[in-house]
């Protein structure tokens, strides 16, 4: 792929995130979350080379604050709830050499699990360490160059860096997207995707990301509806064929074609407008009741242990599926954080022998490598047709416009 540094107004827009702690979720999904950070990290390093690999992790006591430096002097730092233990601490020195931008794996491989809402903070805060220490690497490196902001929402740590690049010999503004929350927690993504919000709101703006059509790369994930007839990894295309933007999915479905990946496309995914995180949510507190009204009336240790399990698997996966975004906004961009008109999203999926014997997924240097492909392939088509691909965002998003702006107002105030 060829990508250069660009003073271009762009055509096109990239945007890739990691949920930091959104591991998870109901139905037995389970993903890596920072697949689209990694890819837009390295589509921002062909341009500004820097090194994101780890030279140090250590761990204050008296703050419990862990801080990850990279080899370009990047430094990252958060708070675990409930600490680090001496040989948390200790396993923690087996992360340098390794790369901050991958940062789920790179804590999966320190941990051997990670989990968020709140059931293991340490992980968590490392990964969101790794992600900061990444974004203030190219800060450090690049402070003229790279645009970037913060997560300025209530009990958010994240944050967001872009630039505009030439890929292809098209101008085309890349973001790269850190949700994360204080404590270890989360996950919690009111600002994932192209959703404008705040600071972020005011770099997409500078970026031109707030008005051209975008590709969201999202994670690499095991969801066993989609996912059990699978041999190999698949890449994973998707809009709404409603709300979203055709054009973007068919220079992705084309280049995909090209490549000859295995794909999976669907045009049917993320509805809006169905209320169905608010119904997920109260289904899921339901069901937390109903196990507390059985514990409460629980006499023996072992009906007591089996409930206190049956409520870990509820707070360890299936909360993750309703805690990462609020309702509301859920209602108007979906899973993927999706203005009306402005793009689609690129994910991957894994086979069952995949998850049966990782459990996790975990995003690799080469998964990165097969992403890229794609967008190198399916950047000179869309930006032909940017002129149609703009029209249609247009009309989707000026169609929501009045109701997205009340309801951002209301979210930023929550």
């Amino acid at each position: 792929m060829q990508v250069s540094p660009s003073t271009k107004k762009p055509l096109l827009g990239i945007s890739g995130h990691a949920g930091v702690g959104h591991t998870h979720s109901h139905c037995g999904f389970v993903q890596d979350d920072s697949a689209g950070f990694a890819v837009a990290i390295e589509i921002l390093k062909l341009a500004f080379p820097l090194q994101t690999k780890i030279a140090s992790v250590s761990v204050a006591k008296d703050t419990e604050t862990i801080t990850v430096t990279t080899q370009s002097g990047g430094k990252g730092s958060a708070h675990a709830r409930r600490g680090f233990t001496p040989y948390e601490i200790s396993k923690l020195q087996d992360a340098i050499g390794k790369d901050a931008a991958y940062s789920q794996a790179t804590a999966f491989s320190i941990f051997g699990r990670i989990y968020g809402q709140g059931v293991l903070e340490a992980p968590v805060a490392f990964q969101a360490a790794c992600c900061l220490a990444v974004m203030d690497s190219f800060l450090k490196e690049y402070p003229h160059e790279i645009s970037s902001g913060k997560e300025d929402m209530p009990n958010k740590i994240g944050g967001c860096i872009g630039a505009t690049l030439l890929i292809e010999g098209y101008p085309v503004s890349v973001m790269a997207l850190v949700n994360a929350s204080e404590n270890g927690l989360g996950p919690d993504e009111d600002l994932e995707g192209n959703i404008m919000l705040g600071d972020k709101g005011r770099v997409m703006r500078e970026l031109g990301l707030d008005r051209i059509p975008t590709l969201l790369l999202e994670s690499k994930a095991y969801t066993p509806a989609v996912c059990n007839e699978l041999r190999t990894e698949h890449m994973w295309l998707r809009i709404n064929d409603q709300y979203d933007n055709q054009y973007v999915f068919d220079a992705v479905h084309h280049s995909l074609k090209e490549t000859r990946i295995p794909h999976i496309c669907n045009r049917k995914a993320y509805p809006r407008h169905t209320d169905e995180l608010t119904a997920a949510t109260q289904e899921l507190g339901d069901r937390i009741a109903n196990l507390g009204h059985k514990f409460a009336k629980a006499d023996s240790a072992a009906q007591k242990v089996q409930l206190m399990g049956e409520l870990a698997l509820l707070c360890s996966q299936d909360a993750g599926g309703v805690t990462f975004m609020s309702s509301s906004l859920h209602n108007d961009v979906s899973g993927g954080g999706l203005l009306p008109g402005m793009g689609a999203v690129l994910s991957m999926l894994v086979p069952p022998t995949y998850i049966n014997k990782w459990k996790v997924p975990s995003f690799t240097p080469q998964d990165a490598r097969d992403y890229m492909r794609v967008i190198e392939a399916s950047v000179p088509e869309l930006a032909q047709n940017a002129s149609q691909a703009q029209a249609q965002l247009e009309e989707r998003f000026s169609f929501q416009a009045e109701k997205y702006s009340s309801l951002l107002a209301k979210t930023a105030k929550s």
